[in-house]
Order: structure tokens, then sequence, then C-alpha cells
């Protein structure tokens, strides 16, 4: 596998070289955020760190390219939820160029709403994608306070219920795994409380 420094180097040659700087530095942030939280949560540092270079690496790529990394399963998918493109193919882009580990596999795939069964470097990935220290909206600020206290499932449960609120007010019907994730982490979350 390559090592961290030349993963950082492949995502900033293209992101700079496509003038996306600002993804790039969300990037950064991703892999500030999962970075320390892999400290915090005893995970894998270097797991987290290659799967949050790597969660957006598609992000901007042509249709044409995207499709030739997926399956017609996942074609299918993302043609109903467009969204999931850049997470599938960047997912994809890892298992054929980079690496055959399956949790960083499902970290990349599962970062935009995550999936019921994450392991914890998958809710890590979602979580910073949200929180990084780049992303200024109110709603990130919130879930960022309830990261850095202490609160893991709170930060997932809110996150995607600010989300799912969002997605209703512009008319975008949820993804129905985004439903089961609020519903999962509410659970959790109230287990917590216990």
């Amino acid at each position: 596998m390559l090592s961290l420094g030349k993963i950082k180097k492949i995502v900033e040659n293209k992101f700079m070289d496509r003038n996306h700087q600002d993804r790039y530095q969300h990037t950064l942030g991703v892999v500030k955020m999962a970075k320390y939280l892999a400290k915090e949560y005893n995970v894998s540092k270097k797991k987290a760190m290659l799967a949050a270079y790597l969660h957006d690496f598609c992000k901007y790529d042509e249709e044409e390219d995207i499709l030739k990394l997926l399956n017609e399963k996942d074609k299918e998918e993302c043609k109903k939820y467009p969204v999931l493109y850049h997470s599938y193919a960047s997912a994809e882009f890892y298992k054929k160029e980079i690496g055959s580990d399956e949790e960083i596999y499902q970290a990349i795939r599962n970062h935009v709403f995550g999936r019921i069964g994450m392991s914890r470097l998958e809710e890590i990935v979602l979580i910073s994608d949200y929180t990084e220290e780049n992303r200024t909206y109110p709603s990130c600020i919130h879930c960022r306070d309830i990261l850095l206290g202490g609160n893991l499932n709170q930060a997932i449960y809110e996150s995607t219920l600010l989300t799912i609120e969002f997605l209703k007010k512009k008319n975008i019907e949820p993804h129905p795994l985004q439903l089961e994730v609020l519903k999962h982490y509410e659970g959790l979350c109230e287990n917590d409380i216990k």
C-alpha cells in the first residue's frame, strides 16, 4: 500500500491541478479531524487518515469516468441518489488502485450518510466530513461542539437529522438508508442517556 505522504500528494495534485483548492482544504480538514478522532476512539490513525484523504477523490470526475468504476447495481442507486456517485467511485478507485482493506473501502463508500452496522472507522470518516474545521455552517458547528464534547453517537444523530431536514426543505426525498441511520442513532443516544 502507498504511504500516507504519497496518497496526500496524489490527492493534492488532483484537486490543485483541477482548480479545486477549497475541496483540498476540506479534505485536509477531514484528515485532521479523523486523525484526532482515531486517537480518541482507539482506531488506526493510518486507516482513518487514508480513508479521509480519499473520501472525495472522485468528487469532480467526469460522469463517464465515474460510471466506469461502478457496477450496475451501484449505477442504478446513484441515478436515484446522485450524491452517492463520488463516494462509491472513490471507494472503487481505492480498491482498484490503492489497497484492499475492507474497512477503509467501507469508510470511503459510506461517508455520505452511513449505514446500519458501521465500524468505528466508518463513523469517524462520516462525522469528520460533516464537522471538519472548514465547515462553518451553524449545523456543522453545532455537531462539532457535540462531537468534541465526547458524544460521537449524538453528533452522528444530529448531523443526520439536520441533513434530512435540509433535504426536505429543498423537496428532496432522503435515501431510505438515511432514515434508518437516523432511527438507529436515535436509539443509541437514548441508550447513552440511560
